[in-house]
């Protein structure tokens, strides 16, 4: 399977239908030290290259297996070949949940634009051509890896800054009849965003209006704690928070603004609900950078490497 420096996905759960969803992200290809190499989030594997073992065009996708690592017969085709990719055109995607028999799934955006996706076989999830919603707002693909002088550009990439040389194109250019629009957003923004926002120094993309989700879990229509039934929680890297998004009742759709809960000075890695709905177990990452509770980043974690237990007590 595909794996790189970045953006590696790396999620992996079993379906009630017995098989397993694994994701893979797009190894951050077309930004920061890997800018200079293509993205495959579109390339759909050929039937000679499954025959040879080659599963290189995985990148970008979330698979779909039979618990032997075979394929599954009833898989999607795509571009006339079946093969293990369940959906296609994703980023890097780092959280996936069941409710049900649906598939959830939370993405890293690229400087806007996370993605809450309700998955769909054969779905296209549009990167690196959409970011968020089509809309041409705060995105545009700029193709760095196809431009001629991409090594010379590298020196003083930034990702929102996009030289003459390298080809750009609107989201509403790009068409594609099996594009799947995400559920929801962190988040959507005009294009005169300034994404050099001073407050965050050389770590700009900590200011950026991304929460960098790492998981997705699914908190039950029956909890406990009043308000959060039937809602999807989102653990956030750079924010050291959880995001609580309603799902309206059919189970499929987003409703209203997501709240935010418990935040530290910490990057929250995955999230947990127990079985009597009562707490909220989050992991933390043993280090990087993240914001404090004063907005600026940090990187000396509160609870590094640690299970933060959030409990809600009736009582309070």
């Amino acid at each position: 399977m595909p794996a790189g420096d970045d953006h590696n996905g790396g999620r992996l759960r079993f379906g009630p239908d017995g098989k397993l969803y694994y994701s893979i992200g797009e190894q951050g290809h077309n930004q920061g030290a890997n800018v200079c190499k293509p993205i495959d989030a579109q390339r759909i594997p050929t039937k000679a290259e499954l025959d040879a073992g080659d599963h290189s065009a995985y990148a970008g996708k979330v698979l779909r297996l039979n618990p032997d690592g075979g394929i599954p017969d009833d898989n999607p085709v795509i571009n006339g070949v079946r093969s293990h990719v369940y959906t296609y055109g994703h980023r890097n995607p780092q959280g996936l949940v069941f409710v049900g028999d649906l598939l959830f799934e939370a993405e890293h955006g690229p400087s806007s634009d996370d993605e809450i996706n309700l998955l769909v076989a054969g779905g296209n999830y549009g990167w690196p051509h959409v970011a968020g919603f089509r809309d041409d707002q705060g995105y545009v693909y700029g193709n760095w890896s196809a431009a001629p002088d991409c090594e010379k550009l590298a020196k003083s990439y930034f990702p929102t800054d996009i030289p003459a040389s390298v080809p750009q194109q609107k989201e509403t250019e790009w068409k594609a009849e099996d594009f799947r629009e995400p559920i929801k957003t962190f988040y959507t923004v005009p294009n005169s965003y300034n994404f050099r926002d001073g407050r965050c120094g050389d770590m700009a993309y900590l200011c950026w209006p991304t929460i960098a989700p790492s998981s997705v879990a699914y908190y039950p229509a029956n909890g406990p704690i009043p308000g959060w039934g039937n809602s999807l929680l989102v653990t956030s890297l750079k924010n050291g928070a959880l995001y609580r998004v309603p799902l309206n009742a059919d189970g499929k759709t987003a409703q209203g603004d997501v709240a935010k809960y418990f935040h530290t000075p910490n990057r929250y890695r995955s999230a947990l609900v127990s079985p009597d709905g009562k707490t909220i177990y989050v992991a933390t990452d043993v280090r990087g950078n993240a914001l404090g509770n004063d907005g600026k980043p940090v990187n000396d974690m509160k609870n590094p490497g640690s299970i933060i237990a959030f409990i809600y007590d009736a009582k309070q």
